[in-house]
């Protein structure tokens, strides 16, 4: 068996797939080893179910491919603790000699991937695995896009955040998305998720201005004004357009006491 440590080391450094195999059969086990081994893969065996549990206890791995029939736990339980416990972030293959249509359902409802049919040939394994793999690298391009917006988003709310004006930003259905306590103050309202735009409580003027902006999106130039009082003081909204391209993506609401 490969050292799951030492996998993932290697996966950092040039970025193979790592794989675990589990099958109580030793001769299946260490056949698909080998073939993975020859073609690039950074391969884990575990013998059984309870095995594979207590090495996913231990190490991530990107693709396991799961014996169905197996003594104590059998490949649906090991597959459904895989979807319970790695955040679909590993792609579960079934291995099985019982190729019906009830197991291949059961299979995908416990969370598996593919299902590959027992007996096959290596270039049936490669191509499943390289299916699955595909899979796992489109996983891994959304997780990273995921974090690199949830990066921004916080460097945006940083920035938002040291701001003298009130900033409120709306997002593309006009709703406040980002609001920071300097606008909470002048306006005397809460940020809370899934807020609308009418719990901000402005004024129809305010509300006209913001209007403009959807409807006419970057064509005006420059930021559109107008005025509103709360609370006996009087402010001045600006809103600029936030563009995507053509497409309005939102509008950042500038508000200043006069």
């Amino acid at each position: 068996m490969n050292d799951p440590a030492q996998c993932k080391r290697t996966r950092s450094a040039i970025g193979p797939m790592s794989v675990l195999v589990v099958d109580d059969e030793e001769g299946m086990r260490e056949g698909i080893r080998r073939v993975l081994d020859r073609n690039g893969y950074c391969v884990t065996t575990a013998e059984d179910g309870e095995h594979a549990i207590a090495v996913l206890g231990q190490s991530a791995f990107d693709i396991a491919l799961v014996d169905l029939k197996m003594p104590s736990l059998d490949g649906f339980q090991v597959t459904q603790h895989i979807s319970d416990t790695c955040g679909g972030r590993t792609v579960t293959v079934i291995v099985s000699a019982f190729a019906t249509v009830q197991a291949a359902v059961e299979a995908a409802e416990n969370g598996a991937f593919d299902f590959l049919v027992k007996p096959f040939a290596p270039d049936d394994l490669l191509r499943v695995i390289a299916r699955a793999a595909s899979q796992r690298r489109l996983i891994r391009e959304r997780d990273l896009y995921l974090s690199e917006i949830e990066s921004e988003q916080d460097i945006l709310r940083q920035l938002i955040n040291s701001m003298n004006d009130g900033i409120v930003l709306l997002n593309d259905k006009g709703k406040p998305a980002i609001m920071n306590p300097r606008a909470e103050s002048m306006l005397g309202v809460s940020f809370r998720d899934g807020m609308d735009i009418e719990d901000l409580r402005l004024e129809r003027a305010a509300l006209t201005v913001i209007e403009g902006v959807r409807r006419f999106g970057a064509q005006s130039g420059t930021p559109h004004r107008g005025f509103f009082e709360r609370a006996g003081r009087k402010f001045e909204l600006r809103a600029t357009p936030l563009m995507r391209g053509v497409d309005l993506a939102g509008i950042i609401l500038s508000v200043r006491g006069v």
